[in-house]
C-alpha cells in the first residue's frame, strides 16, 4: 500500500479543490511526491481527507500545470519530463530567470536584499540533503521574484519552477554540483544587493545553462 505524507485539508476559507491542489503541489516540489509516482485517489482522499470529486479535479489541475500526467485504464502519476520538454524549460528559465535577477537589482530594497542574502544562506545551510536543498532554493527564488516588483513576472517563474521540480533533482546529483550551484548563487546576490542589473542578469542566466549542463549529463548517464 502506498503511503503519502500529505496533510489533511481544513475546508474554510479556500475551495476544498484549491487546497488539495495546493498540498499536492508542495508534495511534488519536496519531493515527497517523485517524478513517475502513481497517485491513488482512494489514498489521496484518506490522506487529504477530501471527497474522491474533489481530488478529481485537483488532478485535472495539477494535469493542466504540467505536473501530473494521466492515463485512461492506468491512472494519475507525477509527471516526468522528455529531454525536450526538459530544453524547453531550461531556455524559458534562462530568460525569466535572467530578467527576475535584473528586475531585483533595479528595484529591489534593503529589505528584499537582506531576504536574499538570507536565503543564499539557507540554501548553503541546506546542503548535503538534495530535498532540503530544493526547498532552500525555492525559497530563494521566491525572495528573488519579490524583489523584481513585477508580479506578473513572478506568475511566470512560480509555474516554470515548479516543472523545473522535476528535473531539478537529477541535475543536483551530479558529483561537484551542488558545490557549484552554492558558489553561483552567491555570485547572484553578490551583484544583486550590489544594484549591478546586467551582471546578474547574465549571472542568472549562466546559472541556468549550468543546470541544464547538469542534468543533460546526469540524463546521458542513465540513458547509457
Amino acid at each position: 500500500m502506498t503511503s503519502y505524507s500529505l496533510r489533511a485539508i481544513e475546508r474554510p476559507p479556500a475551495l476544498i479543490r484549491d487546497q488539495v491542489a495546493a498540498e499536492l503541489r508542495r508534495a511534488i516540489s519536496n519531493l515527497e511526491l517523485r517524478p513517475g509516482q502513481m497517485l491513488v485517489e482512494r489514498e489521496l482522499c484518506e490522506s487529504t481527507t477530501a471527497s474522491r470529486a474533489t481530488v478529481r479535479e485537483a488532478l485535472r489541475q495539477l494535469q493542466s500545470e504540467g505536473l501530473v500526467v494521466s492515463s485512461t485504464g492506468r491512472g494519475s502519476f507525477v509527471a516526468t519530463l522528455t529531454r525536450d520538454e526538459a530544453r524547453e524549460i531550461y531556455e524559458v528559465r534562462e530568460a525569466l530567470e535572467g530578467l527576475a535577477g535584473y528586475l531585483f537589482a533595479m528595484n529591489a530594497d534593503q529589505h528584499d536584499r537582506d531576504a536574499l542574502e538570507s536565503a543564499c544562506a539557507e540554501v548553503a545551510d541546506a546542503v548535503p540533503e538534495v530535498v532540503d536543498v530544493l526547498r532552500a532554493k525555492a525559497r530563494f527564488y521566491e525572495v528573488l521574484m519579490a524583489g523584481s516588483r513585477n508580479a506578473e513576472l513572478s506568475r511566470q517563474l512560480h509555474g516554470m519552477n515548479m516543472r523545473a521540480t522535476l528535473v531539478r533533482s537529477l541535475s543536483l546529483a551530479q558529483p561537484g554540483r551542488t558545490d557549484q550551484m552554492i558558489k553561483e548563487i552567491r555570485a547572484i546576490v553578490k551583484a544583486a544587493v550590489s544594484g549591478k542589473a546586467e551582471r546578474t542578469r547574465e549571472l542568472c542566466a549562466q546559472h541556468v545553462r549550468n543546470a541544464a549542463q547538469a542534468y543533460n549529463e546526469a540524463a546521458d548517464q542513465m540513458s547509457s
